[in-house]
């Protein structure tokens, strides 16, 4: 396939792109520095502080203004989190203390290009950065960063902000609250990288995608059964709360067999009773119904239906709830936590992204037929136009993701190289949307029609 997929860029942002470059290969130590020590330093969702803390000093010292936490969330948030992973005890401030908006103006404030950077660890004893959230802060910094001292040094307008988006691995959602509450009002393009190395379910390559649709549905719920305690040995003077999320987990793989083969049921016991010999009058199972269709060709399902299919699935599963919770003489509460919708994939922005990963030393070239997503959440992708950058380079071993094995990799000099050429890759992005009114006005077009489309 052709890897010429966009107009040449202009001598003279082909020389700010080197004066860019330069920046991040200067701040490369440092880009590295900070991802090894979230590496060993990992915090699960919602306790991010340390992260936090690291990465809001490292912007204002680059002279970045640096708004802290979010306003606005729903007054249920923190009963929330506390459903969705946030351990029970926690005595921290309320809200999304570890969230940021970090921005950096130019000439003028608009355009505003935003990164999106995560730097929760997955849930474990002790947590890991299996998802590797570790690289994503560095690499967006780095990026940030040179972005930021070319607008200074060649008097370009346009803003950079840096959006920090903490405790995406649990629920509630975090950049669909952030969303919500205007987090992402203002700006006009956003990219986010995740990692680059391939796993067990994908292709370690890098490709180009068209627009369109990613039609990918979450929706996370927390069951509470409660029983009544007895002696395990009269069990019979007790209604057992565990029976019950049994009983929900068995009636739950009976609607996996018989559900379409994009949805996924994901679910654990967090709470099943303390000992053997009490009968638990009190059980607890947070399940998320995953729905996949961004895997299917282009108009095979619209975001409203692909909604429909996912909203029809979780009322099953609550239907199994209630009648596990009838069969024990239990009672049954129901939370539903969180909530992903459909992305808005744009092509002309991926084109750009696409480029640039080529051009930077992306390796297993394709021509993507579906829209990737860019945000697990689609509610960030309906306020402005964005991309994920994800690259495939020489030397890195395809791992499943999720796994200790991914957090190793990020340790090595090959994702070590690999984060600074994906700061170059988002850099070379937002320079080229910051000076480039044509792309620019390609993009919004683009987005415009989609966002017009999406819910017909």
């Amino acid at each position: 396939m052709p890897v010429n997929v966009i107009p040449p860029e202009s001598s003279e942002i082909k020389t700010l792109r080197e004066k860019t470059d330069a920046h991040i290969d200067a701040y490369a130590s440092r880009m590295i520095e900070m991802s090894d020590w979230m590496y060993h330093h990992p915090e699960s969702a919602f306790l991010e502080f340390k992260a936090f803390e690291m990465l809001t000093k490292e912007l204002e010292g680059f002279g970045f203004q640096v708004e802290e936490g979010v306003t606005g969330l729903p007054p249920e948030f923190d009963h929330l989190k506390t459903a969705g992973g946030l351990t029970p005890d926690y005595d921290g401030p309320s809200g999304l203390p570890t969230a940021f908006r970090a921005k950096y103006k130019g000439k003028t404030e608009s355009p505003v290009f935003g990164i999106v950077v995560e730097y929760d660890a997955l849930r474990g004893n002790p947590p890991f950065h299996g998802c590797q959230h570790n690289m994503q802060g560095p690499a967006g910094l780095g990026a940030a960063v040179a972005l930021a001292r070319v607008l200074e040094d060649n008097d370009i307008p346009g803003s950079v902000w840096v959006i920090g988006t903490p405790a995406e691995e649990v629920g509630p959602m975090t950049k669909a609250a952030q969303a919500e509450a205007g987090y992402f009002d203002g700006v006009d393009f956003i990219v986010r990288s995740h990692g680059n190395m391939g796993n067990t379910e994908e292709v370690n390559h890098t490709e180009r995608s068209p627009g369109g649709f990613s039609n990918r549905g979450l929706r996370q719920m927390l069951y509470t059964f409660h029983g009544k305690s007895a002696h395990a040995q009269r069990p019979w003077k007790g209604l057992s709360a565990l029976d019950a999320v049994m009983l929900l987990f068995h009636g739950m793989e009976m609607l996996r067999e018989h559900s379409e083969p994009q949805f996924r049921f994901h679910g654990v016991i967090t709470n099943g009773g303390v000992a053997p010999n009490i009968v638990p009058d009190l059980a607890e199972a947070p399940i998320w119904i995953r729905h996949l269709r961004d895997e299917t060709p282009l108009g095979s399902v619209s975001p409203r239906k692909a909604g429909e299919m996912i909203d029809a699935k979780v009322e099953q599963l609550d239907n199994i709830a209630r009648g596990a919770a009838l069969a024990t003489g239990t009672t049954l509460d129901i939370d539903y936590v969180g909530k992903g919708i459909p992305a808005i994939s744009v092509s002309a922005l991926n084109d750009i992204a696409f480029q640039y990963a080529v051009e930077y030393g992306g390796i297993n070239i394709l021509e993507r037929a579906l829209p990737k997503h860019y945000e697990e959440t689609g509610y960030v992708s309906l306020r402005a136009p964005g991309t994920r950058i994800s690259v495939a380079f020489e030397g890195i071993p395809i791992e499943p993701g999720h796994s200790q094995l991914r957090a190793d990799q990020t340790l090595t000099p090959e994702a070590h190289k690999s984060l600074i050429l994906i700061a170059k890759v988002m850099a070379a992005l937002g320079l080229r949307l910051l000076m480039d009114p044509e792309q620019r006005e390609a993009v919004r077009k683009e987005f415009s029609m989609w966002k017009e489309k999406y819910n017909e």
